[in-house]
């Protein structure tokens, strides 16, 4: 967890300085230009079966996902925001586990590149995340039934990089590649045991991420 941790200060550290020493122009090139306003949209769904032949066994998992970004242009090709993320993946086989996060907090986007037709950029988010779980273990053959129930909260933060491309100066079309960290402290409790035990997960995960975005002058309303 450390050296996660210690990771995410570096990418930040590095988001800092590019920040400093990147030139702010005051170039109308670009559509990413101070007091503009930006309203981001982007999901993403797959899925994945495995069939361990060998084992007669089949894993089915299915991954579902979408952000929602607003904020401002407080300098040129500087946008700072809010973010709301939700994620569930569901696990069917042997074992049926389904898990939930929601993640809500600010944001920074920083666009490198000054022109027209988009920019090379990197984002950076910290905040707070909802995990939830729930993970079932069946075996008709003894008739036995396990349940366990995981809920909690804790630190979150997503670290990503990619291109953005626009037209017609106001819509925007982002490809990239997301790095979610999680730092979660939950409650488990165990049916039919009737246990309850506390503990500590940490999770990561490497997405690609294609978004749709608006960027006007004035705000909707």
């Amino acid at each position: 967890m450390k050296k996660i941790k210690r990771n995410i200060f570096i990418v930040a550290a590095i988001f800092i300085i590019c920040n400093i020493s990147a030139q702010t122009t005051d170039s109308l090139e670009t559509a990413f230009r101070k007091g503009r306003f930006y309203t981001g949209l982007s999901g993403s769904i797959s899925s994945t079966t495995t069939d361990a032949g060998n084992l007669n066994s089949k894993t089915t998992s299915n991954n579902f996902g979408i952000n929602i970004k607003s904020g401002k242009f407080f300098k040129n090709r500087l946008l700072i925001g809010g973010i709301f993320q939700a994620n569930k993946i569901s696990n069917s086989g042997v074992f049926t586990k389904t898990t939930e996060t929601f993640y809500i907090g600010p944001f920074s986007n920083y666009y490198f590149m000054d022109n027209k037709t988009g920019s090379l950029f990197a984002s950076l988010s910290l905040g707070y995340v909802r995990y939830k779980d729930k993970t079932e273990l069946n075996q008709p053959e003894t008739n036995l039934a396990l349940q366990q129930f995981s809920e909690g909260g804790g630190l979150g933060s997503i670290v990503g990089l990619g291109y953005s491309y626009t037209i017609n100066d106001f819509i925007a079309f982002d490809l990239g590649v997301n790095v979610n960290l999680f730092w979660v402290d939950i409650e488990q409790e165990q049916i039919p045991n009737q246990t309850i035990t506390n503990t500590s997960i940490s999770s990561n995960d490497v997405s690609f991420s294609f978004g749709f975005n608006v960027i006007l002058d004035d705000f909707f309303f």
